[in-house]
């Protein structure tokens, strides 16, 4: 499984200004759709965040409603790293058995099939997890996707590499957000980019590649900046 690095740096001046104003460096991660819809983690920051993390996955199960804000409580999880190509299945026990072959469940993707009786829990919320290194501290299995899945129905999750960083300060991590808001900086992880060195800037509000080859920039081939307030 691939390594990756993300390391984050705010100048001292920017970084008064932003712990001031309670902001949080915020990752999120997608999976099956282009925009994330949890948020991986929340992190206090520093002038410099260093975070790490392998592409393993694995499974989760919850009864937490797939509404904004909602905090994720897992009520079962898979062991990590999950199979991909594979399906778990959530058994009436509330656990998980597996990994199977079958349902069309591609390599990269995991699968995970309801069968907790529709008497007992009509729908349950299904996703991934993934753990990383916070400045050489572990933050465990931390959900980065949500999905509603119905009782006798099946998920079929594909996560992408690509990490989505942006400030703000209303959700901790593990929390289901609708849509990201503001201006954030989306790391392109993958196809030999394992590496990834952003700078907080502040009169753009965002982070933004520190420099390529000696050179400042806002956008390169493995970063993306999305800034909707500007025309």
């Amino acid at each position: 499984m691939p390594s990756y690095r993300l390391q984050l740096l705010i100048e001292p001046k920017d970084l008064e200004v932003v712990r001031a104003s309670q902001q949080r460096i915020t990752l999120a991660k997608p999976v099956s759709n282009e925009s994330p819809n949890v948020v991986w983690l929340s992190i206090d920051p520093f002038q410099s965040t260093e975070v790490q993390w392998d592409e393993e996955y694995g499974v989760y199960a919850s009864t937490t409603a797939v509404q904004e804000g909602a905090s994720i409580t897992k009520l079962s999880e898979t062991g990590v790293p999950a199979q991909d190509g594979s399906y778990y299945t959530f058994t009436p026990g509330a656990t998980f058995t597996g990994p199977f072959a079958g349902q069309g469940v591609a390599r990269g993707s995991y699968g995970a099939q309801n069968d907790m009786p529709y008497s007992q829990y009509p729908v349950l919320t299904f996703g991934l997890t993934q753990s990383a290194l916070i400045n050489q501290k572990p933050a465990e299995r931390k959900p980065i996707s949500a999905t509603p899945v119905l009782a006798t129905q099946f998920a079929n999750m594909t996560p992408f590499s690509n990490v989505f960083i942006w400030l703000q300060s209303q959700f901790a991590s593990e929390t289901i957000i609708t849509r990201i808001t503001g201006r954030t900086a989306k790391a392109k992880f993958g196809g030999g980019v394992n590496d990834i060195a952003l700078k907080y800037d502040a009169s753009l509000g965002m982070f933004v590649p520190s420099a390529v080859q000696g050179k400042a920039v806002k956008e390169t081939d493995v970063v993306e900046l999305s800034m909707p307030l500007i025309a």
